[in-house]
């Protein structure tokens, strides 16, 4: 999907998440292509709060994306 499909994607899992649900896990936007969302995710992990949604797009070749859920070291894909 495209950037902007995943940020909407993301913000409508959030807004029909409970609070608790958010204080275990975070939705993040990474590259469609499993290399550079693997590149993604490595720099992610290093400094969490220096990232922001659009970050994601200096990491991807084809302008794709996924929006993954992020818990306790463990990274899932969301359908």
């Amino acid at each position: 999907m495209t950037f902007n499909e995943a940020l909407k994607h993301k913000k409508n899992i959030l807004k029909n998440s409970s609070e608790f649900t958010k204080t275990l896990y975070d939705y993040i936007i990474i590259p469609a292509i499993k290399e550079e969302g693997q590149k993604y995710m490595d720099e992610f992990r290093k400094s969490p709060s220096s990232f922001f949604d659009e970050s994601c797009k200096t990491y991807s070749s084809d302008s794709q994306f996924k929006v993954f859920l992020f818990a306790k070291n463990s990274v899932q894909e969301v359908l």
